[in-house]
């Protein structure tokens, strides 16, 4: 968010930029993507449109960036940060790639632009821009806390330290949390083999449950699937589980 008055538009009350991590589909970082977009109230179309983007390999190099004074690169103030689990920072790129190449309609508000692209890479809660008369007011409404650019590295490390005191960071903890949900799960009737591997700071893990070997097919994937859906929802840092059955055998385990 951009507090100072704008340049293009005194009345907007501010700017809104916009930024994203883009991973790759193991969660590995790239690179960050920024940009934002303003709009004269008045004169020529072709020029009522000042928009900017920018490709940063660093958070430092991102700060710079965004809290950077000049005409292409106005500074902004501050920053409000989105947690997003099942990122898609491909699509998100694509939107801005698309706004960056075709330029927007003078009836487009750039709050508008911002929306869709955080939208686009996964974040809810943010509100649609139109019933508010100002760019400031429309940050105010959205979730999380407001802080100011350069405190970003300190507040993503805050940030990062309550996930993990919210959910299980071993991957010890992750299993046994996961054999306990399993266990609770109607229908499950042994626990096999649990597998669980760590991407950056998320679980993958693989299940094997034991069930009735009278049920169908489709009443043991029902199973997993439960069981699939609890473990996800226990705990947030489990990135994608992977339940199999198998037919549980009584007098074994007696």
């Amino acid at each position: 968010m951009r507090w100072s008055t704008s340049g293009l538009s005194p009345a907007r009350l501010g700017d809104i930029a916009w930024a994203f991590e883009n991973i790759d589909r193991l969660g590995r970082f790239y690179c960050f993507h920024c940009g934002a977009s303003q709009l004269k109230p008045n004169g020529d179309p072709a020029r009522r449109r000042l928009s900017w983007q920018a490709k940063c390999l660093t958070l430092p190099e991102l700060i710079k960036t965004m809290s950077g004074q000049g005409t292409e690169t106005p500074g902004y103030d501050e920053v409000k940060v989105f947690e997003v689990e099942n990122a898609d920072p491909e699509t998100a790129l694509q939107v801005a790639q698309r706004v960056a190449s075709e330029g927007v309609s003078p009836h487009i508000d750039p709050l508008e632009e911002a929306r869709e692209i955080l939208t686009r890479y996964g974040a809810h809660g943010v509100p649609n821009s139109r019933p508010y008369s100002a760019p400031f007011l429309w940050y105010n409404i959205l979730p999380g806390r407001s802080v100011a650019v350069r405190k970003l590295p300190l507040h993503l490390l805050q940030l990062r330290a309550a996930g993990e005191r919210r959910a299980p960071a071993s991957m010890e903890q992750v299993e046994d949390q996961a054999r306990g949900v399993a266990g609770r799960i109607a229908g499950v009737l042994g626990l096999g083999e649990c597998l669980v591997a760590r991407v950056r700071s998320e679980f993958i893990v693989g299940l094997h449950v034991g069930v009735d070997a009278r049920l169908s097919v489709a009443q043991g994937h029902a199973i997993a699937q439960r069981v699939e859906e609890g473990v996800r929802e226990a705990n947030p840092k489990v990135r994608s589980v992977l339940a199999r059955v198998y037919p549980h055998d009584e007098s074994a385990s007696e």
